[in-house]
Order: C-alpha cells, then structure tokens, then sequence
C-alpha cells in the first residue's frame, strides 16, 4: 500500500511514483481526509476544518471532491466515498482490488446517459438528480454536461461560482441565464444578455438558444412585447430550420406569454388549446408546469380570480414536484411581474412575493445572486 506524501509548498501531492499538483483547498482538504482515513465527516465538519472563518455553502465542499476524485482516479489505491446522508470519508484500497467494470463498460455508459438526457428531456428533474447522485454506487461517471445541468436545475449558483473547468463561453452562458432566472428582470439584466451575444464567445448553440428564446422572454418581462414580437417569426424559422425539436413546446409557451403581456387574449386562448394538444404527445413536466400557469393568468385576465389562483398554484407545485428548482424561481417572478405590469392584484401579488421570499432564503438568492451580477460584469468587461 502506498503513501501520499505531501508537499505545502506549490500543493503537490505524490503517490508512488506519480505526482499531482492541486488547487490550495483541494489540497487541504485531501490531507485532512488522508489524516482521518476511514472517518466519516459531514460536510459541515469538513467547511469548519478546511474553510476556517469563511462562509463558503455545503455544496462547496461536493464540488470539491468531485473534482479530486477526478484528479485522483488512477490512484487506485484510494477512494473518497460518499456515506449516504452522513457526508464524506477517505478509504485506502488494497492495490490490486478491482473497479468496478461497469465504469469501462462503454454500453452501460451509454445507456446511463441516454436515461439521463431522457428525463432531461421530460423535466424530471428529480430523477435526474437522485441518479446523478448515485455515480460512485453505480459505477458510471456523468458527462461535464449532465454534472453541470445537475446543479443548474437545483439554482446552484455557489457551484457555478466556483466551477473553474467549464470553458469560459458555456460558463458565461449558464451563469447569465441563472441570474436572469432568479431574480426580477430589469433594463441591465437584458442589456447584459445583448453584451453577452455581442461578446462572440458563447458557443454557437448555446448562442442560438439566448438570441432566439431566452431572450424574448427577458424582452416580455422587461415590458417591451413589441421587441419580443418582432423576434418571434425568425425563431420559428430557427427551429424549423435546425430541427429542434426540444425548442417547439418552450417556444410556444413564450408565445402565450407574449400575447398575454400584450392583452392579446383570443390569441392566447387559441394559443393554449394547442400546447394541450401538444402535452399529450409530449409530457414534458417543465412546459407541463408553465402552461399551467399561464393558463391560469389567463383566467385572471378573463376575470376568474378563483380559477386562476387555482391553476397558478398547481403550476407551482408541478414544477416542484418534477425538481425545476430554478424553473420555480423563474415561474414565480414572471407572476409577480405579470400582475404588477399587466393585472393589478394586491392579495395574489403579495401571495406570490412571499413564495418568492421563501425561495430566496431556501436557495440564499440574496446572497448569491450580487456576487453572480459581479462575476457576470467581470467577465463581460473581460472576454
């Protein structure tokens, strides 16, 4: 059984004959674990004995072992387990034990992946998250891709703050639609957008995906439909264009929230009966919990406040129910914006702030999101 021997001075940690240099709290938090082999600490133990006096959340410290597990995987002879609902421990492993084989199996990879990019598909995001949960136990390991939207539909925004390994483009990407998720929608946040694609940085999907849908719900939000409007035709033509099939549901259900900030109610009716017909062929939980929604601002609109709160309510709670965490964040702030610019309703209005009150402290958004708005205007004025 080997050693590791550590050396302070440039984080270099030596395992053997093979050497590995780590980021500062990689390191530290490596050699407590090392000196307390075979201990289980939560992580709460682990952010007082590795983040002395600082205020980083829990979830720094999964971001951390995930990304020294990924630096020490061919050292077979070590292993930092996750103790289900306990948290972390170190374990030396006799040289010679075997992996488990399904890590090199490339089918069963495959067919981890294609279940996982299925419930993103269907929205489930629970399910997405409780398998991705399980990649030590299964023995598979989740694409940047899928760890990345893990933490994405949970609005992780204290991982995406410190996530160093995503290239800087999708990283930009990801981060300014998780800021424009969380939070009102003001003139800076679609100026940000448009400073965004002017950077010529995002990658070319993730490009498309801003210019011809996020932001023509940032343009609705900040009371300019008509500039939505004019965008709309070429989405169309976008999704036919390039067969994006993920896109149809999500961009009709803008179009309702196009017509319905812009009082086009007849349109808007018209507009639900063919979602509805759409959901059956295409059961998608976060579109499922939108339309919801919508439909019930719709009601509002009509003058049944008793049916709309209704169907409001269940739109809510299918997103919850489905883990669209950040999906829930940005359904609750369209409402409120919605009945402050379009259908004055003081009860329902302050019904809905205070959700929104109880999502900010449950995801510390009030925290998290000045220090997203500064990292956002660092690399904007960087890139």
């Amino acid at each position: 059984m080997n050693e590791l021997k550590f050396e302070t001075d440039g984080c270099k940690v030596t395992y053997g004959t093979e050497s590995v240099t780590l980021l500062a709290k990689e390191f530290a938090l490596l050699r407590f674990l090392y000196d307390h082999c075979n201990q289980i600490f939560t992580r709460e133990q682990l952010l007082d004995h590795v983040w002395p006096m600082e205020y980083p959340v829990e979830r720094t410290v999964d971001d951390h072992v995930y990304r020294l597990r990924k630096k020490l995987r061919r050292w077979s002879g070590l292993s930092i387990h996750t103790v289900r609902g306990l948290g972390y421990k170190l374990i030396r492993v006799p040289v010679g034990e075997r992996l488990l084989p399904s890590l090199n199996d490339s089918r069963m990879q495959e067919a981890v992946h294609i279940l996982l990019q299925r419930y993103h598909l269907l929205g489930q995001g629970t399910s997405l998250q409780t398998l991705a949960a399980q990649e030590e136990q299964l023995g598979f390991e989740l694409t940047p891709l899928y760890r990345m939207y893990a933490h994405f539909v949970k609005a992780d925004i204290g991982w995406f703050l410190e996530e160093k390994e995503l290239p800087a483009g999708v990283l930009l990407y990801w981060c300014l639609i998780l800021y424009w998720a969380t939070g009102p929608v003001t003139p800076y946040t679609v100026q940000q957008c448009e400073r965004a694609l002017a950077t010529g940085v995002l990658p070319s999907s993730h490009a498309r995906e801003l210019r011809h849908l996020n932001i023509l719900e940032a343009y609705i939000e900040n009371d300019e439909p008509g500039r939505a409007a004019r965008l709309l035709p070429r989405t169309h033509e976008i999704v036919k264009r390039d067969r994006l099939d993920g896109f149809i549901l999500p961009v009709a259900i803008t179009e309702v929230y196009l017509h319905l900030s812009a009082g086009q109610l007849v349109k808007v009716h018209e507009q639900l009966g063919r979602i509805e017909a759409m959901l059956e062929e295409m059961p998608y939980l976060r579109e499922r919990g939108r339309y919801t929604i919508f439909k019930g601002l719709w009601h509002l609109r009509e003058g049944h406040a008793v049916e709309a709160e209704k169907l409001v309510d269940e739109g809510i709670r299918i997103l919850d129910a489905a883990g669209q965490e950040l999906m829930k964040i940005k359904a609750v702030c369209q409402i409120v914006r919605y009945l402050e610019l379009h259908c004055p309703h003081e009860r329902l209005e302050n019904k809905y702030k205070r959700v929104y009150g109880g999502l900010d402290r449950d995801n510390k958004l009030s925290i998290l999101r000045p220090q997203l708005a500064s990292w956002l205007e660092h690399t904007l004025a960087t890139v």
